[in-house]
């Protein structure tokens, strides 16, 4: 009995959203930067653009995110600014050559 109780209160209290969370490879270069190449299936979102905070506030925070940049100075600055706004499954990847290393890419996405 109490293990079904666990398990309703787990399925009610929203637990099963953490099954539902993805991985999302989060490229914080500029728009031309990541027009010239890109690793596959990431998304770009400008940390140096004024609307950065406003775009990236749209994201689920439940999902795990990668950041990458051209060379780590700001994916440090997007994951920071990312803390503050609640995400707490994040990973900084650094430069892209760092970040196609960790994620084993060898040909980027144009």
């Amino acid at each position: 009995m109490k293990n079904l109780f666990l398990v309703l209160l787990l399925a009610f209290t929203g637990f099963h959203s953490w099954a539902e969370a993805k991985e999302v490879l989060l490229d914080v270069r500029t728009p031309e930067e990541y027009s010239e190449g890109h690793i596959p299936q990431a998304i770009n979102i400008d940390v140096k653009n004024q609307n950065f905070k406003t775009e990236v506030a749209k994201l689920d925070r439940e999902d795990s995110y990668k950041v990458y940049c051209r060379s780590g100075k700001r994916s440090q600055q997007a994951v920071g600014i990312m803390k503050d706004l609640g995400f707490k499954h994040l990973e900084n990847l650094g430069g892209l050559e760092e970040a196609k290393k960790a994620l084993k890419v060898e040909t980027l996405t144009k």
